[in-house]
């Protein structure tokens, strides 16, 4: 259902669960980013990711190198998460342009410990770990490099560290939460949307407790982008009625987070303002790298998006 990324299987005192994602764009960095959205799924669900299945559709123009770089890429980011590649499948087809990687992960959990995103409650605590916008930023510090001046290595390295919410999920899902999703398209906003409907609940942001990453907010500034509705792989959403004790629990192990927003009765979706002005949220939100590739091409007839 809408707002749900993962399927769950009862298995007994088990659960299994998976996730499908695919992604395209440059060949450099894709295996990783693949491999976590489709991972952060799993986090989203509180279970632990098991293994990947990965699916190839690669354009005739495509070398072996580079074939071997996304297949490294991928196996890389894997041994980091402790998962394996379980198999999957490698075609070479003129029926695309550019390189798909389409990922399914597999997890489990413990039958009574996983995770929906329809699970909040009226008056629970909306928490985001990290900070807004991550994987956008990651993308943009790589792909418009020459548009933002000073971006050094290390800024893009440290990005990527933050890509996957497997340790949040896992501790959320222990701590005991009511609801979960990873924010990627529609960034903060976009997920929020999402789990409020999974939910069949409203919600409300505060625009002036998220926090935005300093490079996030300077290529925000620079771009004219919205850095609440920028492409946020590397962070989760939690909704809880402990909020305060979650945060500690994070923070006790690393993971910082910070009370956004709350639940609310089904009316509808509002984000409150830095100025206190109340707006309704749109039924769906236009993820900002979107519109920046757009308004970069002109139009986005041969444009694909990241997820």
């Amino acid at each position: 259902s809408l707002g749900e990324d993962s399927t769950v299987i009862d298995f007994g005192d088990e659960v299994c669960i998976i996730s499908t994602d695919p992604i395209t764009g440059a060949i450099e960095g894709i295996g990783e980013l693949a491999v976590h959205i489709s991972c952060n799924d799993i986090a989203a669900n509180g279970g632990h990711p098991v293994g990947v299945q990965v699916l190839l559709l690669l354009p005739e123009t495509i070398n072996e190198a580079q074939i071997e770089l996304i297949m490294t890429d991928i196996d890389t980011t894997a041994r980091k998460l402790g998962i394996e590649v379980l198999g999957g499948h490698t075609e070479i087809t003129s029926k695309v342009k550019d390189v798909i990687v389409a990922v399914t992960a597999v997890g489990r959990a413990k039958r009574n410990q996983y995770v929906t995103s329809s699970g909040a409650q009226a008056y629970d605590s909306v928490i985001i770990t990290k900070g807004v916008g991550i994987e956008g930023t990651l993308i943009i510090a790589k792909e418009f490099q020459d548009r933002i001046p000073g971006i050094v290595r290390d800024d893009i390295l440290d990005l990527a560290s933050q890509l996957s919410v497997v340790p949040e999920g896992l501790l959320a899902a222990q701590f005991g939460v009511s609801a979960m999703h990873d924010i990627t398209e529609g960034g903060l906003l976009g997920a929020a949307i999402e789990l409020a409907s999974a939910s069949e609940l409203g919600i409300e942001i505060w625009e002036s407790e998220v926090y935005i990453p300093a490079l996030t907010e300077r290529i925000s500034s620079k771009l004219n982008l919205n850095p609440l509705a920028l492409l946020g792989s590397g962070s989760m959403l939690i909704t809880t009625d402990r909020g305060n004790d979650l945060i500690a629990h994070l923070r006790f192990h690393g993971i910082k987070a910070y009370i956004v927003g709350r639940i609310i009765p089904p009316t509808a979706n509002f984000l409150v303002q830095k100025d206190g002005i109340k707006r309704p949220l749109p039924a769906f939100v236009q993820d900002e790298l979107w519109n920046l590739y757009k308004n970069e091409n002109g139009d986005h007839s041969d444009l694909e998006s990241n997820h």
